[in-house]
Formats: C-alpha cells, structure tokens, sequence
C-alpha cells in the first residue's frame, strides 16, 4: 500500500515512529542505481580523491550540487538525490554536512560504502 506508515526503531533510544514511504518515479529505483553506478559514467565530478575541509563540503548543499560525509568520507550524491527511497528532502537534510549521525539513525543497515563507491571524492581533512 502506497504512503502507508511503517514502524521504524531508531538505535538512538529505541523508539518506533512512523516512516512515510514515497514515491519512486520509474527508473529510480535502488536496481536502476546500481545499473547506473556500474555504467562507467562518472558520478564523482572531480578527477582525483582528495582531502576536503567541512568548509569545502558545506559549499555543496543544493540539489544540483550535494556532497555529504559519511564516516569521514565525503560523497558527491548529487545523481543519487533522484534515486534515495526516503526521498529527495531526506537525504537533502545532510547536504553539505556530516550526515554520519543521521545516516546510521535511519539505516545502519544499509551498505554505504558499496552502494555509493563511485560517489566518493575524498576523505575529509
């Protein structure tokens, strides 16, 4: 069922809340990702890996231009904004910043590091 609450438990204080699901557009879906991450298109925009400050990574918080740090590495997730299940504004809440916090809150699951691979532009400093 479309929009329909899900319980979700956060490892911060074990609370259940609700979850909106959204909706995907077709071609966005977490499969349709992984084709595009294996197509040797360049997701990352830089030409090599670099260290990177918290000030340069705050310079790429809008939807046509985001980075965000995950564990002290940073992504270029501007291709994947389109792409992420909880939807555009969710994942734009670490746009520019350290969204290890919240990543890991929401789903510590999830296997960033594969998943976003060819995202990655550097390290920060």
């Amino acid at each position: 069922m479309r929009n329909s609450p899900q319980m979700l438990s956060t490892p911060a204080n074990g609370q259940p809340r609700a979850r909106k699901k959204v909706f995907i557009k077709p071609g966005f879906s977490q499969l349709d990702w992984m084709r595009l991450t294996t197509s040797g298109e360049d997701l990352r925009g830089v030409q090599e890996l670099r260290a990177l400050t918290a000030e340069e990574v705050a310079q790429h918080n809008k939807r046509n231009d985001c980075w965000m740090i995950i564990c002290g590495k940073v992504y270029n997730v501007t291709r994947y904004v389109e792409f992420h299940p909880g939807g555009r504004s969710q994942l734009m809440r670490a746009a520019g910043k350290d969204g290890t916090k919240l990543f890991f809150e929401t789903h510590a699951w999830v296997n960033f590091e594969s998943m976003l691979k060819e995202c990655l532009v550097g390290f920060l400093s």
